[in-house]
């Protein structure tokens, strides 16, 4: 959190943060990542301890990998409908760029295996060539019926862009990107039953990357 407050007193800005973590997170491992977390204030928060309608549905698709998985927030901007973030992706956004430069030290250091990406703002990753410079090929999935509209991708390396302050190399060539979606959006509506991820299909994706390394992860 400290890195964060810097840079909004740095940018002169006002607005809560909020930082969501799991600090028996394993590295190496999987981390679920989500863009911009609600309520109000500066606040820390352990993602086992996170429970309500909103993230119930999160511990019970990751199962017995629950504990051990990473959880951060894209942006520790606190605005639960994201209106203002959605508007505010364009890379003329400095106080965006600055605080994402700090989360992505942070997903460098745990060098997840896979990240399963739940939101449909891909742009930040690098997708778009911008903001953290990420690139991908997609991957066949394992995942079959409805599920397989999740796509997966493998990071293949990182292109120079501030935000990754202009470096030329990654810990992540090789971390396998599942793309899904909150299981509500952002207008209420649920994935619907038969699309929406459950733990056997991350353990199916996980014992596709590596059958040794799954049975680390619980």
């Amino acid at each position: 959190m400290g890195h964060y407050k810097e840079v909004r007193e740095e940018e002169g800005i006002n607005g809560g943060l909020g930082l969501i973590t799991n600090p028996q997170v394993q590295d190496g491992g999987i981390l679920l990542v989500g863009l911009n977390p609600s309520g109000e204030g500066d606040e820390i928060h352990n993602y086992i301890c996170c429970k309500n309608d909103f993230w119930d549905p999160k511990h019970k698709m990751m199962g017995i990998y629950d504990k051990k998985c990473g959880y951060i927030d894209l942006l520790p901007v606190r605005n639960g409908r994201q209106v203002q973030v959605h508007i505010d992706n364009d890379l003329k956004n400095r106080y965006h760029g600055r605080l994402l430069a700090h989360t992505r030290d942070y997903i460098e250091e745990l060098k997840p295996r896979l990240i399963i990406f739940a939101n449909s703002a891909n742009y930040y990753w690098g997708f778009r060539k911008e903001w953290m410079g990420y690139t991908f090929k997609k991957v066949k999935t394992p995942l079959d019926g409805e599920r397989k509209r999740w796509k997966l991708f493998q990071i293949t390396g990182i292109e120079p862009t501030g935000v990754n302050r202009f470096v030329h190399n990654t810990n992540l060539v090789g971390t396998f990107f599942l793309q899904y979606r909150q299981h509500k959006d952002m207008f209420g509506i649920p994935v619907p039953k038969e699309r929406e991820l459950r733990f056997v299909d991350i353990q199916t994706i996980a014992k596709f990357i590596d059958v040794g390394w799954e049975k680390t992860l619980y």
